[in-house]
């Protein structure tokens, strides 16, 4: 009984692990492609750009399981919404591998 209890907390310990490292990335992609679209010259033309540059940084995760919706890029500021599914071993909670982050990023030009 003491190995099934251990196996158990041990399983979901890597499903914790595995979803906060998920969103770790997911983060660091939304926030790199909002930043290189509001330094750019022509921001709405370098949307896609940025965004396969973030599915490239996310690997497999970000080719399969993200969805990018750029919901306002304008001479103001950038705005993305990424959402994706965590890779998972067991599904525990099915709202919870739901990984949904809005950035925000300025535009900002030299005068």
């Amino acid at each position: 009984m003491g190995f099934l209890i251990f196996m158990v907390l041990l399983l979901f310990s890597a499903q914790v692990l595995i979803h906060l490292y998920a969103t770790s990335a997911l983060t660091s992609a939304a926030t790199r492609a909002a930043e290189t679209v509001a330094q750019s010259s022509s921001p709405v033309a370098q949307t896609a750009e940025a965004e396969a540059a973030a599915r490239a940084q996310l690997g497999s995760f970000g080719a399969t399981r993200t969805s990018f919706d750029w919901r306002e890029v304008d001479s103001q500021q950038v705005v993305l919404q990424v959402t994706g599914r965590t890779p998972g071993l067991v599904q525990f909670v099915p709202g919870w591998q739901t990984i949904t982050r809005t950035v925000t990023a300025r535009t900002e030009r030299f005068r």
